[in-house]
């Protein structure tokens, strides 16, 4: 069998419309370590969630683009491991699409973070 690109265009648009109530639209960050792995359904130690800000962005054939915005009030004082993409709303806790795990950063109350993230659909 084989994925088509049109079935990669079509998976790419239903991850970032609101077609629907299953659709990514929130990042999340925390302060937890481990390894991202394929079963996650959170993140280690989520403290901030926010929805994603603007539109995705489908310029780019097979992917989307999300962006997030955290103020600099809201990351004051923390230690960011680790964000996530979540399925629609805040209150769908353990609808994880996406965590990614890094190296420590430290927020002072002066800094604001910007998190871009791309996800894309191969044909084959």
């Amino acid at each position: 069998m084989v994925f088509t690109n049109y079935g990669a265009q079509a998976l790419i648009w239903r991850l970032g419309s609101a077609l629907g109530s299953v659709y990514v639209d929130t990042f999340a960050v925390g302060s937890g370590s481990g390894t991202a792995l394929i079963g996650n359904t959170t993140l280690v130690n989520e403290f901030s969630r926010i929805q994603i800000t603007g539109s995705p962005d489908f310029t780019t054939a097979r992917k989307v683009t999300f962006t997030a915005d955290f103020a600099s009030t809201t990351l004051s004082g923390t230690q960011i491991l680790e964000f996530g993409l979540f399925q629609s709303g805040p209150a769908n806790i353990g609808s994880t699409w996406q965590r990614e795990g890094f190296g420590s950063i430290v927020f002072d109350g002066t800094s604001e973070l910007q998190i871009i993230s791309t996800i894309e659909a191969i044909p084959g």
